[in-house]
């Protein structure tokens, strides 16, 4: 247009469209169209959290750039959902919830997540260690029991000594910032864990995912750090497994799969 008050379209936020649904397999699937100022804000946000993360033993990431970026975005709406600093819905402060079934409850006894639906007991254990989730337990007949146990949650002071201790994700060769990090259960909390600086350690949530997925361990040593041991060989049953020292003191190590 030769009006030079009348915005292009690439300028024009009434254009701006979403969607968000659930495919076939589960998963979450969105699009976006955006203006290209809302767009800048959106990359703004991503670029720092979008760096590539080396492995333990110094390799490169191996995630896609693709991967990082849905990676980033997951940071920022945790983030987003753990502050206090946003809209409420009904005098509360929105958070994703888990509703979780009784154990011997009638039915198929397995977890939902409000929006998204019957996720593993894997999700379930992950979910449970981050602010941004709401766990609610219900009997047989669906009525909530316990919402929110806090007590679950890593309280202020003790977030503050992992933050000092850890100084960022512990697992070795990750070191991400304090500000993207869960505070994990090194025990979980359903198993008797204690919410304490000796059970805790901070994890960003690539790494928290793949603690809660895989072989890899984390505990609390003599030392009062945390010492992660890699999953076990099944070709290598005989390997010992020999613990890692956490990203922050990487350099007091000679193991060579530490970074």
């Amino acid at each position: 247009s030769d009006d030079p008050d009348l915005a292009p379209a690439s300028e024009n936020p009434e254009l701006n469209e979403m969607s968000l649904y659930v495919n076939d397999e589960g998963r979450v699937e969105a699009t976006v169209d955006l203006d290209v100022v809302t767009g800048e804000e959106l990359n703004a946000a991503l670029d720092p959290l979008c760096r590539p993360v080396p492995e333990p033993d110094g390799s490169p990431d191996p995630r896609t750039a693709r991967q990082r970026r849905a990676d980033a975005l997951g940071q920022i709406i945790r983030t987003y959902l753990s502050g206090s600093d946003r809209p409420t819905s009904g005098g509360v402060l929105p958070h994703a919830s888990i509703v979780i079934p009784t154990v011997g409850s009638p039915g198929d006894g397995v977890a939902r997540l409000g929006f998204t639906g019957p996720v593993s007991p894997a999700t379930v254990a992950l979910s449970l260690c981050t602010s941004a989730v709401t766990r609610i337990t219900v009997d047989g007949g669906g009525v909530p029991l316990d919402v929110g146990r806090e007590q679950r949650l890593m309280t202020p002071g003790i977030r503050k000594a992992l933050a000092a201790r850890d100084c960022g994700c512990a697992f070795p060769g990750c070191g991400r910032p304090v500000t993207w990090t869960d505070s994990h259960h090194c025990t979980p909390w359903s198993e008797g864990g204690a919410t304490s600086l000796g059970n805790g350690v901070l994890l960003c949530r690539m790494h928290h995912t793949l603690i809660h997925q895989s072989g890899w361990e984390v505990f609390i040593g003599h030392d009062g750090h945390p010492w992660f041991l890699e999953p076990a060989d099944p070709a290598r049953p005989d390997r010992p497994r020999v613990p890692i020292r956490s990203h922050a003191r990487r350099t007091m190590t000679v193991h060579p799969a530490a970074a």
